[in-house]
């Protein structure tokens, strides 16, 4: 069975889990550990982030899209290029995917995006149940989200799929561009507006990675020792 949560607003206690937020922040965690990062840590707060700061440590993330002041890095994936995060462990804190892992309770969890969706797809092949869990955007479904989401079921193949994850697909099948449908989004306008475009762009791309971000209980970390190439 495969189901999808549109916005995760109760608890989610399932086995295997898989969380979206592709503007930006599940885009940002599979290009820094392609690029070499030790780990990605989500925490909720700035306060928090900023407490982890440390020589071998990297504050990174967002509030309205921007860097926060005293943090290292923003949320676009452009700034997470191999020579700035090689070796380094990434602490993230965004306004929407960090926090709605809070909400997930789970044995197994995994961080998708377009950049790496063949990869997780083909890894999700060995559950008989997973639960796909779209961040949204600020307590409210964002399409981006959902487009992925069905990406991920339409690769699942014959898998017995919840009601949801047959409208999450059907979403997916009838959009003609990632890019297109993304720059229509409401948080896509927003982040074009913002001056983002080259991230909506970026975030748009399918399978620029075949990397597997898995959380270990604190940080989402690659299980095997494979870097792809970066862009």
């Amino acid at each position: 069975m495969i189901d999808v949560v549109f916005v995760p607003e109760e608890k989610i206690r399932e086995r295997v889990c898989v969380l979206i937020d592709v503007l930006r922040a599940t885009s940002v965690i599979v290009t820094a550990l392609a690029n070499g990062a030790v780990s990605v840590e989500p925490v909720p707060t700035l306060k928090q982030a900023l407490a982890k700061k440390d020589r071998d440590v990297l504050v990174c993330g967002e509030r309205r899209s921007v860097k926060p002041k005293g943090f290292d890095l923003g949320n676009s994936p452009f700034e997470y290029l191999s020579d700035l995060v090689q070796g380094k462990k990434i602490v993230l804190s965004t306004t929407n995917g960090t926090r709605a892992i809070r909400r997930i309770e789970c044995e197994i969890l995994y961080a998708a995006s377009f950049l790496n969706l063949s990869s997780i797809a083909h890894e999700l092949k060995r559950y008989d149940s997973v639960t796909i869990v779209c961040s949204g955007q600020n307590g409210k479904i964002a399409l981006e989200d959902v487009l992925c989401a069905g990406a991920i079921v339409a690769l699942g193949g014959g898998t017995e799929k919840t009601d949801s994850a047959l409208i999450a697909e059907s979403v997916w099948r009838c959009s003609d561009s990632v890019f297109e449908t993304l720059s229509r989004s409401q948080h896509g306008r927003e982040l074009i507006e913002k001056g983002f475009l080259r991230d909506v762009e970026y975030c748009s791309r399918i399978d620029l990675y075949s990397v597997v971000p898995t959380f270990d209980g604190r940080s989402f970390i690659l299980q095997t020792s494979e870097r792809s190439l970066q862009a």
